[in-house]
């Protein structure tokens, strides 16, 4: 069947199943990240300052613009941006498979579409989706040997996510020849000039707000333990099905790798561009041990990992890979049971502890159910503690830790709208014990939400959180 459909027809179909799989889950808040939410504060203080704003270090700049301009308007809106993009980073994916003649394209682009890591950031307003978009449209443009093109799509990547330009270094080895090298420099120079033209051009909003120290990232939370490095890194972008199906594919593509049986494209060796694929997942793997917090910040290897099983899988492999792997999304979720920020599941889940924590294995909700439905439980909570905070006349400080950011949305949602007057209660992410001392006598109550006393002192490095706030109570 799929042969009797034209590029454009299956174009059209891979653009169809990537929007109609995404625009059920774009109307439930902002993302289950608390850096969803923050950028959503970081539009309305944008707004209201006049000028650029980093949401976090070292700034995101292209997509805090856009947000700033929609400041104010729904979830659903922020979200279909990237599902937007999510579209035409499987669009752009594609067309490029299509002008190598890389067999199987339509497969290929169809694993990429619904890697459950991906297949979420089409979802939440987080920039991965949109960094992916610019970084296909680049390797499109790339094989299409519009270099300029190519390297203007890299810049604006660069705008979404400052790291996006390792990409250089794999497009450059990609072009690259020993026959004709004076046209090869040339051909470089076309893509290196526009990419960092046009990226730090971006950034000059970050540097003259913030000097040099916008050129930087951390984070409030310990370096993970391995056990989660490898998970995010692992089952965090493909799913427990999709992570299974890539070993064993993997092992019979390496077979068929030994046996030099790689599937031919036009333009540059099939060698070359299995060294340039598994060069750009280092890269990011590298940079992603730096600071492991999310397995979106892999989310760049995805294609380049697919497209390793297209250069080294037979026709039928590919085939039957992708129909096994169309499950990865909707099945065999693993997540947290925490009533307040876990996820839901069903009487066939099977629980199981790690460091202090209750887990599930669920095979009947999948990472997207899962990662919607832990949405929905963070939103239901964040609005019972605005609804308390509301109708509280007395002067108190809550520390929110990773809620402050969903908490801080409705707060200035309702402002916006004038459905509230201020509040009582001064909304805080941590605080030190000095802060919180000088606050307790002024006559304000401290308080803190669940978790959050033992993060706010490993925030400062100190042990008072307990000695001066309470817990914040809400009636079940």
């Amino acid at each position: 069947m799929l042969k009797s459909l034209s590029d454009k027809s299956q174009l059209l179909v891979l653009v169809l199943i990537t929007m109609i799989t995404r625009i059920p889950f774009i109307f439930d808040g902002y993302g289950v990240e608390e850096d969803s939410w923050g950028l959503v504060v970081n539009a309305y203080e944008m707004h209201s300052n006049g000028h650029y704003v980093a949401s976090r270090f070292p700034g995101h700049p292209l997509q805090e613009y856009i947000y700033f301009l929609i400041y104010d308007a729904p979830a659903w809106l922020y979200n279909s941006l990237s599902l937007i993009a999510s579209i035409i980073a499987v669009a752009y994916f594609f067309k490029a498979l299509k002008k190598i003649q890389l067999q199987g394209a339509f497969y290929i682009a169809l694993l990429f579409c619904l890697t459950p890591v991906f297949y979420i950031a089409g979802t939440y307003t987080i920039d991965f989706a949109w960094t992916i978009a610019f970084v296909m449209c680049s390797f499109y443009f790339l094989i299409d040997k519009k270099f300029i093109m190519c390297g203007i799509m890299l810049g604006m990547a660069m705008g979404c996510r400052l790291t996006i330009a390792i990409f250089l270094l794999p497009w450059l080895i990609l072009i690259w020849s020993n026959i004709d090298w004076k046209t090869s420099i040339k051909d470089i120079v076309k893509i290196i000039i526009p990419t960092l033209l046009i990226g730090f051009l971006w950034f000059i909003p970050a540097y003259l707000n913030y000097g040099w120290t916008f050129f930087d990232y951390s984070d409030q939370f310990p370096y993970p333990p391995i056990a989660k490095i490898i998970y995010k890194a692992t089952i965090g972008v493909y799913g427990l099905i999709g992570i299974l199906l890539i070993v064993c594919y993997k092992l019979l593509g390496l077979n068929n790798w030994r046996k030099k049986q790689l599937n031919s494209v036009t333009l540059f060796s099939s060698e070359r561009l299995l060294l340039v694929c598994y060069l750009v997942i280092v890269l990011h793997v590298i940079s992603y041990l730096k600071l492991p917090q999310k397995a979106g910040y892999l989310i760049p290897t995805i294609p380049f990992m697919m497209v390793t099983l297209g250069l080294t899988l037979k026709l039928k492999q590919l085939r039957l890979a992708t129909i096994l792997f169309l499950t990865s999304p909707f099945l065999l979720s693993i997540n947290l049971t925490d009533r307040l920020r876990g996820s839901t599941y069903s009487s066939m889940a099977m629980k199981f502890q790690i460091s202090g924590q209750e887990f599930f294995v669920d095979p009947l909700s999948g990472p997207i159910f899962s990662e919607q439905s832990k949405r929905i439980n963070k939103m239901n909570y964040c609005k019972r503690v605005m609804d308390k905070i509301n109708k509280e006349e007395k002067k108190s400080v809550l520390i929110c830790g990773w809620w402050y950011n969903e908490l801080a949305v409705a707060n200035l949602k309702r402002k916006h709208k004038r459905i509230i007057k201020n509040h009582a209660t001064k909304l805080e992410f941590y605080s030190p014990c000095l802060k919180m001392n000088d606050a307790k006598q002024n006559g304000f109550e401290i308080f803190y939400l669940p978790e959050q006393n033992l993060f706010n002192d490993q925030m400062f490095n100190q042990n008072c959180t307990d000695n001066i706030a309470k817990p914040f109570a809400l009636i079940e």
